[in-house]
Parts: structure tokens; sequence; C-alpha cells
């Protein structure tokens, strides 16, 4: 992730600049974003609107700042639904395969957290270690636990069952980001 401290390599180039997948306020340059925002409150939406009233929440455990943004959503569509956002199922996890897997494996198997009926998970690799975790310990996926990713990496389509996901249409985005170059 780029950080607004290591802009300055960038900012005294003599070209145009264009940004995919951050920006700084401060900082005049353009940039192409995900709406990380809405993605994460209509995947939430979905988990509650198939009936689950405990959505959890899969969250990094790395400071990034699309993810602060999912969280936002994540939270909104609680408080649309009014549906409690103080509760015990917020689990912050590694963002990787492994890492979330034995980060969710450890909580299932020591702290032996009451789990949600569904989960939002920042991105598609946190959600897949959860998964495995979860059916390690002997919950059924869908029908114990149900889950939601986001970024619609391909792997996605190779899990079992696989994984629901949020589309992030990266190509589409590249395409704007040249698009917006060639045009400054």
């Amino acid at each position: 992730e780029l950080e607004k401290e290591y802009f300055h390599y960038f900012s005294g180039l003599k070209m145009p600049l264009v940004v995919l997948d951050t920006y700084f306020e401060e900082l005049d340059c353009d940039s192409v974003l995900i709406n990380n925002v809405q993605g994460a409150y209509l995947a939430t939406n979905y988990l509650i609107d198939s009936g689950h009233e405990k959505v959890g929440y899969l969250r990094s455990s790395y400071p990034i700042g699309n993810f602060s943004e999912r969280a936002d959503g994540y939270y909104k569509a609680l408080r649309h639904h009014k549906l409690p956002t103080d509760h015990p199922y917020v689990h912050r996890l590694t963002p990787s395969i492994e890492g979330a897997y034995q980060d969710m494996l450890r909580l299932l198997k020591e702290e032996h957290i009451e789990t949600a009926q569904a989960y939002f998970a920042d991105n598609d690799l946190i959600a897949a270690g959860a998964m495995r975790a979860l059916k390690e310990c002997g919950f059924s996926i869908p029908d114990d636990v149900s889950l939601i990713g986001f970024d619609d990496m391909p792997m996605c389509d190779f899990l079992e069952p696989a994984l629901t996901t949020m589309e992030v249409p990266k190509q589409y985005l590249g395409r704007l980001a040249v698009e917006r170059l060639v045009h400054r």
C-alpha cells in the first residue's frame, strides 16, 4: 500500500500521474478507486437480506486503507438494519490464506469464540483461510456459517464450496486509469 510519505518520490515527476487504488485528499493527482464502502455495504446487506441476524466481520489485522473503508461499509449496513455494532463477532485476522487460517483456528480452538451466522471478510484470502479453519472445526459452509469475501480472486471458484465474493473489475479500473492518463 502506497503511504503518503512515500508519494514525494513520484510528485517531482514532470509528467502526468494517475494513481490506481489509493488517493490522498491533500495531494494533487488523479486517482481511480474501488468503492470499498459501497462494496462492503452491499456484501453485508446481502448476508442480512439472506436472513442472518448475527453478521460478523473478518477484519484484517494490518492497517490498510481499503480495509478501513470496507469496515465503514460493514458497520453502515448493520446500522441501516438496526443491528448491534458492538458484538463479539469481529475477528482480526492476518490478510493471507495461511495467516487467516492459523488465526481463525486459534480463535476457534483456544479461545472458543462464539461464531456468527455469517461473516463479511475484508478480502478473499481472509475468507478462504477462515473457511478452512471453520470446516476443520466441524462447521458446514454455508449451512452453519456463511461467508462473503471481496476482490473476486480466481481461487474463489476452486474452493469447496465456491466462495461468494464482491467483484472488483480490475481490468476495467486499469483501463480507466490509462484513459485518464492519456487524457492528462
